[in-house]
């Protein structure tokens, strides 16, 4: 369910020009469930067994009913998605821009 959630989200993207307003919580909740299956998945070609590891604690943790309203919220108000791929794509550029363990709502 979270694959094709992801699969959806990476094809929904928006041409429109971003919104300059800052995530609602839920939006965050899905750009930091997103980097972080992202990252973990980036380790199996080289940590096969950390990589595995790492996917089946978030498998359990990431809240895929919330990920997935988030996704519908966003595709009846496509334009967000831009403000969502700028948002991923900071955050998979700086690791230190992400919120830590203890800040995370």
């Amino acid at each position: 369910m979270f694959a094709a959630v992801l699969v959806l989200f990476i094809s929904c993207q928006a041409s429109e020009k971003p919104d300059d307003r800052g995530l609602s919580p839920d939006e965050d909740y899905l750009v930091e469930s997103y980097v972080r299956v992202r990252r973990a998945g980036a380790m199996f070609p080289h940590q096969r067994v950390l990589a595995d590891s790492l996917l089946d604690r978030l498998a359990g943790e990431i809240d895929t009913v919330r990920v997935a309203r988030t996704t519908a919220a966003l595709n009846a108000n496509p334009e967000r998605w831009t403000v969502i791929f700028q948002t991923i794509e900071e955050r998979m550029g700086n690791p230190r821009a992400q919120p830590s363990e203890s800040t995370r709502s």
